[in-house]
């Protein structure tokens, strides 16, 4: 997984950025691991889906984030049913070309992946 750290100038604080596919799992890195003790707990959950295979969900806001052996899979629930009506006029000619979605975004990477992301993101930010 291709990944850049850089600072935000607006938001005055760094961030995550990726592509399109790992989109969620680098908001989610940005928006909620920003302290040493969040960073550590996830950093130990891969741990102990590696060593005792064992699966771990947590809920971060709106991201649900289920780490296993697989790899992490990271759930950012976004509700555009409020959208539906502005999104159909755009498409007012094909009304059945868009469907609004409840079901949010989801990006998936592997386990050392994210480690490798996570230890560069805390020698960042500490």
């Amino acid at each position: 997984m291709d990944y850049e750290i850089v600072f935000d100038e607006a938001e005055q604080s760094y961030r995550v950025v990726t592509d399109y596919q790992f989109s969620a799992i680098a908001d989610w890195v940005s928006e909620h691991l920003k302290e040493r003790e969040a960073i550590q707990k996830v950093l130990q959950k891969i741990n102990l889906a590696t060593a005792q295979t064992e699966s771990n969900s947590v809920q971060y806001g709106s991201y649900h984030v289920t780490i296993n052996t697989d790899g992490i899979q990271v759930n950012r629930q976004i509700d555009l049913s409020e959208a539906g009506d502005e999104i159909h006029a755009i498409f007012d000619s094909q009304s059945d070309f868009y469907q609004a979605s409840t079901e949010g975004i989801r990006a998936e990477c592997g386990l050392e992946d994210l480690t490798t992301m996570l230890e560069n993101w805390h020698n960042i930010l500490y």
